[in-house]
């Protein structure tokens, strides 16, 4: 997606939450482009009076400035532009004049006509004025738009973003006591917008995950956008559970070793599982058997039976007959997009290797393959198991 954030009056690339949002969005692997377009200087502007020519700030000034970034979108990805306040206005001027075709839009505090609150604005706004703009057009050139207004914006009246938003067929979101939704509130960060612009992107599994984390430790770990490697703590492995499985819509495999005996059946770990597992209807767990014995243990099997109650394809396959086969003995694919490792020390204390890098995943189907061509389906937690202790317990070194 290429993002397009297009500032206000007497305006700047550097200030409210444009600079922190470009920031989000590029770590998310998006392409944005925040243009400074000629602006006045306000105490010039208060010095030649209401009657004076803006020098700089005018729509084919803004047009030109446009003309010039042109390049630096790519025209193959999608478009979003984000406006605020005067940069709403001139979001539909752009795409009537140059028939742009937007994904979506975000207009924050956005109006069409004169303000009537200050001078100064209305003088350098005066150009880009337009009420009368082809809205059909306009709408189905932006077919998905957002508008935020605040109830105590001091500048654009309630009214004007309101009507702004039911010409184009806007969805509206009001909030509250966020004045021009600019620095002078503290406006830094806007997370709400964030959100908008993340609804507009196919974000994979891995993506979401990172950037789940960044916000929980508010600590920029990896760009999701490369293939990476990270490590996990112990204490961290739910909360990365229960997020992947929330979030998982394609398939996911993975691997359960039955001499693990610390596992709660029914931790939200595992509902989460299960749940992703009813939505999808495509998830495969294969219990890697130690010693028959465990297939005697009654959490085991319950673990099984409730896997099974949730549609989760159920396996089973020896331990021993994956020696030297295969790099790793719990492990777990997640909409083919990362690879989880989990391995344990002496202590039973566990090490969480995630990895989005292509070579490690297409290892890793290498062993699903040689797992699955080993292992018994069990339809049935009572017959099936029976049958593959029977099986197994009558060969040799068994």
């Amino acid at each position: 997606m290429n993002f397009v954030i297009i500032h206000g009056s007497f305006g700047s690339p550097n200030e409210n939450w444009f600079p922190e949002l470009k920031e989000k969005l590029e770590s998310l692997g998006q392409s944005v482009v925040i243009p400074q377009f000629p602006v006045e200087n306000w105490d010039e502007v208060a010095r030649s009076g209401p009657f004076a020519k803006p020098k700089f700030q005018s729509l084919d000034n803004w047009f030109h400035t446009f003309e010039e970034i042109r390049k630096d979108i790519n025209d193959k990805d999608d478009l979003c532009f984000i406006g605020h306040s005067l940069g709403s206005l001139f979001i539909l001027h752009l795409v009537e004049r140059y028939n742009l075709r937007l994904d979506s839009a975000i207009f924050v505090s956005p109006f069409l006509s004169s303000l009537g609150k200050d001078w100064r604005f209305d003088r350098v706004n005066q150009s880009f004025y337009k009420t009368d703009f082809n809205f059909r057009a306009l709408r189905k050139n932006i077919p998905t738009s957002y508008v935020l207004y605040s109830d105590n914006d001091p500048y654009v009246e309630k009214y004007l973003s309101v009507g702004f938003a039911k010409r184009l067929h806007s969805s509206l979101l009001m909030v509250k006591r966020a004045g021009h939704m600019n620095s002078e509130v503290n406006l830094n960060e806007f997370p709400l917008i964030l959100e908008l612009c993340k609804t507009r992107l196919d974000l994979s599994l891995y993506q979401k995950y990172i950037a789940h984390r960044k916000e929980l430790y508010a600590i920029d770990y990896l760009s999701p956008n490369s293939e990476e490697v990270l490590y996990l703590e112990p204490e961290e492995v739910f909360d990365e559970g229960v997020f992947k499985f929330r979030n998982l819509r394609k398939e996911g495999f993975c691997t359960f070793l039955t001499s693990l005996k610390f596992w709660d059946t029914q931790s939200a770990y595992y509902q989460q599982a299960r749940l992703a597992a009813k939505r999808m209807k495509n998830f495969k767990r294969v219990f890697i058997v130690d010693a028959i014995s465990d297939l005697k243990r009654r959490r085991l099997l319950d673990h099984i039976r409730l896997d099974l109650g949730f549609g989760i394809e159920v396996y089973l396959c020896m331990a021993k007959d994956l020696i030297n086969k295969i790099g790793e003995l719990d492990f777990g694919i997640w909409d083919n997009d990362y690879l989880c490792i989990v391995r344990f020390d002496k202590t039973k204390q566990a090490e969480v290797k995630l990895s989005s890098r292509r070579k490690d995943i297409n290892e890793a189907k290498r062993w699903k393959t040689i797992i699955l061509e080993r292992a018994t389906h069990i339809a049935n937690a009572d017959t099936d198991i029976q049958k593959f202790i029977k099986r197994h317990a009558s060969l040799p070194n068994e």
